[in-house]
């Protein structure tokens, strides 16, 4: 029946491991461009902007099978007509390095975008040079002072699927810095399947230990992880945070902002949310309770020896949001701190296709038949988690703000996603299959090398934020009050308030109101209101009423949209608590 909904994919880190094994061989193939390799895996420029003297730059390039050959790449970077780098690079490894140097009086005066590609070189022995591969995007330009963002946390800041320049961190920093004229940088410390907290990985919780560690995903050593698309559970958050400061310190260079979440991976979103099955995970209030806000936890981990792939077993019971958010805080340049709110991965709007979720090693007997009982319920789990761990993140933005000695500097900024922005919905604004986002044929290559669970891996981009979503992410945070006036920029609109009601009951009709200054706003705004459970309505009038169906708390937001099309964002100053 229809109520018995349950959908392919998962969250953060998506509940299918299996999907790709229902794909064709043909399918899988011919989503692998033949021009995505040679692959230029990462571009550093240091200084960028740069305010006098000479960027350096160093750009990364993953090839296995030219190194298999011995081959030799030449790659090249350009900024609009103009190149300006180049060279050759024997593919000794499956990842080669080649430095550059661009002089301050090549460097554009205002922001250009920069494209670095690379091509398997013509030989002696009279084979022509192969196509160039997939272009890495980023801009370059003049400037000394640059809004530095350094983004941590697990796949969803990371940007499962995504280009560089299209991660929602990297968009932020972008138009902070065009806002503010300033040009922007940014450092991403993330990688897909991080813990939030790992207690024992530093033992006792010594960050300062990750410093003497190297991850297989980074391979030049320098805290940003290059294979950050393959799933791994550390780094965790914390340790992220260790090398973010390691490398400001050594760079000399503040930090202007810290984007951050985590803690699904703790909970584990294939068995843990979805299903339920993994041991902690069977009441989600609590579980959030313990994995986000780091409250409950039993002296005994009771996932440390589940038989399948499980951020629970190393994340269980750590170091909760705010003590991540303080943290941040703490890094040179006292940066502020964005905790990126969930989105609706998967919800009741999502398409029902039948999948073998279950189906994966180590999940037999008793713990199978769980499984699949609860499949009916994953949709709605999901929805419920979304609503449990923003909650969670707000009360520990303020928590800290609260503590802070220097004003309030944290903020948990929603992206207005709503639940028909889900996976297989009708305006899904997140993957749908894991073989058309533009990361693809970096996983095909590296996650059989590098991942232990290559099948997740593959197929780990599925009902992520994709390049409309990730933009969506950036471009709410941007209408954020609190992010705009700590970068003073002006506001796009009138000071509203939202107003709502402190209590309500399920079902019964909620009003809600804008006012400014008191007072009823102008005549002429449109009023697109986000009532916090993953439903929106669109009104010309300043006013509406909407019932909840379920128990909160529920945080609603406006946004009002003038006639010169400036947007500004209203959230309410308390949530909505329902009974």
């Amino acid at each position: 029946m229809a109520a018995r909904r349950f959908a392919a994919v998962g969250a953060a880190v998506v509940l299918l491991g299996q999907l790709l094994s229902g794909l064709p061989a043909a399918a899988q193939t011919s989503a692998l461009p033949g021009s995505a390799f040679p692959l230029v895996l990462d571009v550093d420029l240091t200084p960028n902007p740069v305010c006098s003297g000479a960027v350096r730059g160093r750009v990364q390039v993953y090839d296995p099978a030219a190194a298999k050959a011995g081959a030799t790449v030449e790659w090249r970077v350009r900024a609009g007509g103009e190149q300006l780098a180049g060279g050759r690079l024997v593919m000794a490894a499956k990842v080669g390095t080649a430095e550059f140097t661009i002089p301050f009086d090549r460097v554009p005066t205002t922001e250009t975008a920069l494209r670095v590609d690379a091509r398997i070189a013509a030989t002696a022995g009279g084979h022509a040079p192969g196509r160039y591969g997939k272009v890495w995007r980023d801009t370059v330009r003049r400037g000394c002072d640059p809004v530095r963002v350094a983004s941590v946390g697990d796949s969803v800041v990371w940007g499962q699927g995504l280009d560089h320049d299209q991660k929602f961190p990297y968009l932020t920093g972008q138009l902070l810095g065009r806002e503010t004229g300033r040009g922007h940088q940014n450092m991403d410390y993330s990688i897909s399947g991080a813990v939030l907290d790992a207690p024992e990985l530093p033992p006792g919780n010594d960050d300062a230990a990750c410093l003497d560690t190297t991850e297989k995903q980074d391979p030049d050593g320098d805290g940003e992880m290059e294979f950050g698309e393959v799933t791994q559970q550390m780094p965790d958050v914390f340790c992220q945070l260790e090398k973010a400061g390691a490398q400001a310190r050594a760079g000399g260079y503040g930090l202007d902002l810290v984007v951050i979440n985590g803690c699904i991976n703790d909970l584990d979103p294939f068995l843990g949310i979805g299903v339920g099955i993994t041991p902690g995970s069977e009441n989600l209030p609590e579980a959030v309770k313990r994995e986000c806000s780091g409250i409950g936890a039993a002296a005994e981990n009771p996932a440390k020896d589940v038989p399948y792939f499980s951020g629970a077993k190393v994340g269980y019971g750590g170091r909760g949001m705010r003590a991540a958010i303080e943290k941040a805080h703490s890094l040179p340049g006292r940066p502020k701190v964005i905790v990126a709110d969930f989105y609706y991965a998967l919800s009741r709007s999502t398409s029902p296709i039948p999948v073998k979720t279950c189906s994966r090693p180590g999940v037999t007997g008793a713990r199978l038949t769980a499984c699949k009982s609860a499949l009916g319920n994953v949709a709605e789990r999901y929805e419920q988690y979304t609503q449990l761990a923003n909650a969670a993140y707000r009360q520990a933005a303020d928590a800290a703000n609260e503590a802070s000695a220097d004003g309030p500097y944290a903020t948990a900024a929603d992206g207005l996603f709503t639940v028909d922005n889900a996976v297989l919905t009708r305006d899904s604004k997140v993957w749908g299959t894991p073989v058309t986002d533009p990361a693809f044929p970096l996983r095909t290559r590296a996650c059989p090398e590098l991942s232990a669970t290559p099948a997740q891996c593959l197929t780990a981009a599925v009902a992520h934020p994709d390049i409309e979503g990730a933009r969506q992410y950036a471009d709410a945070f941007l209408l954020n009050p609190s992010i705009r006036e700590w970068f003073r920029l002006p506001p796009r609109g009138p000071g509203a308030q939202l107003n709502v009601p402190e209590n309500a009951h399920v079902g019964s009709e909620v009003r809600m109101s804008v006012t400014v200054d008191g007072k009823p706003p102008a005549a002429g705004y449109r009023y697109h209101w986000y009532f916090g459970d993953g439903t929106q309505q669109e009104t010309s009038e300043a006013a509406v009423t909407h019932a909840y169906d379920r128990k909160g708390p529920w945080l609603p937001r406006v946004v009002m949209t003038g006639q010169d099309g400036g947007s500004v964002l209203a959230e309410a100053a308390r949530a909505v608590t329902t009974d």
